[in-house]
């Protein structure tokens, strides 16, 4: 019977799948390294993929739900909200 791997893993099984403590995974947390968690179920998940991209040494994009950061879609819906006021 094949086992199946978690996609979402909590923090310590997320410090134990890169090979670091939890209390490294919390100071690479603070210090930005970690990728942010997801929250489902009010739990907070860290995505396996992401972490591999981090174990790969490639930055994952913000999702575009946190990314914070203005694009030309942001600029329009201001400038149409700035327009009606």
């Amino acid at each position: 019977m094949q086992q199946l791997q978690p996609r979402g893993l909590r923090r310590a099984a997320a410090a134990a799948y890169l090979g670091i403590s939890t209390s490294q995974f919390d100071k690479e947390r603070v210090a930005g390294t970690i990728p942010p968690p997801r929250m489902m179920f009010g739990v907070q998940i860290w995505d396996r993929v992401d972490l591999d991209l981090l174990f790969d040494g490639k930055v994952s994009e913000p999702s575009a739900a946190n990314d914070n950061v203005s694009n030309a879609w942001d600029e329009h819906w201001q400038g149409t909200a700035n327009r009606d006021t």
